[in-house]
């Protein structure tokens, strides 16, 4: 097929898990079935159809208001579609197009709901880090069918992935103790910790990859910081986005040994391997 029809299921594919991003981080919070409750408008309360449900397009053409009751719909929801969509397309210039990236497409969703729902409520959900661990657990299977050896191929990865987890869960557990005893205050939630833990599963017991990964969170948590105290005006700050985007960035930077890659005809020198 022409590079042209990978770019456009991908673009297809990034506005639609857009949308279920949009679902996610609405709906979790709130105790609503994802599966079940149809789409409805926050402040009405009718359910929505096709034409309210388009990514971005339906924002859009309704000049960001409710079809029935006219009510503003705020600029969060086409942004949440457009950074999901952003993700799924350097995903795929990373790592081309295949099953097993399609399943990596997945994570988009996942990852952009889990960081504005910790933006909204300081929560990291349990439900969205065991995603993030169980699509690792997928792409690992996938790739492990198109290998001679299935069974080795699981065992060794398998293993890496395992190491991972206990590395970056068990570290995390300890610096969150040890905080808590020098400044009496918890700077790390479960739910930080359960998205290390899932994490780790991607990444792998490489321990200069845990390095960097330390390090992108950090500096980018100061961002945050900075950021919540000038337009918050709170001294407490949601530390789950930073750790998404550094994992984010170490998923390009450093690809987990179990991704075969098969990379598109997109020059990206920045996103060289370290």
């Amino acid at each position: 097929m022409p590079e042209w029809f990978y770019l456009g299921v991908t673009v297809f594919l990034g506005l639609c898990f857009g949308s279920l991003a949009t679902a996610l981080s609405w709906r979790i919070p709130r105790g609503i079935s994802v599966s079940v409750e149809r789409s409805r408008c926050p402040s009405c309360h009718h359910a929505l159809g096709i034409p309210d449900l388009v990514p971005l397009f339906s924002w859009l053409a309704l000049r960001g208001k409710c079809r029935f009751c006219k009510a503003p719909i705020g600029w969060r929801y086409p942004l949440i579609e457009l950074v999901t969509l952003f993700l799924c397309l350097l995903l795929y210039a990373r790592f081309g197009f295949s099953a097993a990236v399609l399943l990596m497409f997945c994570l988009s969703p996942v990852m952009v709901a889990a960081a504005d729902i910790d933006f909204a409520v300081q929560i990291l959900p349990d439900a969205l880090n065991l995603a993030i661990g169980l699509i690792a657990l997928a792409v690992m299977g996938v790739n492990a069918a198109d290998t001679g050896d299935a069974q080795s191929f699981i065992l060794s990865h398998g293993l890496e992935s395992l190491e991972g987890m206990v590395l970056y869960a068990g570290s995390f557990f300890v610096l969150r103790q040890g905080a808590m005893l020098a400044l009496k205050k918890d700077p790390l939630g479960w739910g930080d910790i359960k998205f290390a833990a899932a994490a780790g599963v991607w990444l792998g017991p490489d321990l200069m990859v845990y390095a960097w990964f330390l390090l992108a969170a950090g500096l980018l948590g100061i961002v945050i910081a900075l950021l919540w105290k000038a337009i918050k005006k709170e001294a407490e700050f949601p530390f789950g986005p930073a750790l998404l985007a550094a994992f984010v960035l170490m998923l390009l930077l450093k690809p987990p040994p179990f991704i075969i890659q098969d990379y598109a005809n997109i020059s990206l020198p920045f996103f060289q391997p370290i």
